[in-house]
């Protein structure tokens, strides 16, 4: 008896794709790899600190946003002043906007005007 035995024609996920089972297992092992790494440091960058400089009014604790990060933050108070907004300059000259994000660790200083 001469019997032979065929191959099962269904590969499955494969079926179209002219390429060995064990090369698509690399590349598929190869993105898992890149998707793990690309967590884990995502993970580890925890953000950047933003110092608060209140220039004489009450105190502001330094905070940490994320990267492209929008600053929220109580305003000072200083008694016989108006606070003016923070700045990214120590003679309050530039103007943090509020819809500027936060790329790197710096220090806002407070901006007072006095009160009338």
């Amino acid at each position: 008896m001469d019997e032979k035995k065929e191959t099962p024609k269904f590969r499955g996920l494969y079926d179209k794709v002219n390429i060995s089972v064990k090369s698509l297992d690399r590349i598929i092992i190869a993105c898992i790899v890149v998707i793990v790494v690309t967590l884990a440091m995502n993970l580890r960058d925890p953000g950047f600190v933003v110092t608060f400089d209140s220039l004489g009014g009450t105190a502001v604790a330094p905070m940490k946003y994320p990267y492209n990060g929008s600053i929220e933050v109580e305003e000072p108070t200083r008694e016989g002043y108006e606070f003016t907004g923070w700045y990214m300059d120590p003679s309050c000259e530039l103007l943090w906007s509020d819809d500027a994000k936060v790329t790197r660790e710096m220090t806002l200083y407070a901006g007072w005007r006095l009160k009338e």
